[in-house]
């Protein structure tokens, strides 16, 4: 990841409610950083009943996890009607902006960004 978008990700949650689902922090240009103040949960912890209590405004996922996969994710938080951002965490891909665009399109548009070296 770029120090842009290092930058612009944490300005993008300052302010907001941040849940991550299981990942502790996000690459950076000068290594990992913290997300300092964000709630994690397990995938099976996202429900309407959690959604309606926390009220996030930013959800960061994986794009692979042991249990579960971005899409996946994707797929319940839109059934769901959360209506806030989504950032997935990528390793390096050799086609990024097809991942993305993919994600995108089960629903969430332009309040998805994918995130890769």
């Amino acid at each position: 990841m770029t120090a842009a978008l290092a930058s612009f990700l944490r300005g993008a949650m300052e302010g907001e409610t941040v849940v991550v689902l299981d990942c502790a922090a996000l690459p950076g240009p000068e290594g990992q950083f913290e997300i300092v103040g964000a709630r994690r949960v397990g995938f099976g912890a996202v429900d309407a009943g959690f959604l309606a209590s926390v009220q996030p405004g930013f959800v960061i996922v994986p794009l692979f996890a042991a249990a579960f996969d971005a899409m996946m994710v994707v797929e319940r938080l839109e059934a769901l009607g959360y209506a806030g951002r989504i950032a997935v965490v990528a390793p390096a891909l050799p086609k990024p902006a097809l991942v993305e665009a993919e994600l995108r399109g089960l629903g969430p548009g332009a309040r998805l960004v994918l995130i890769c070296p």
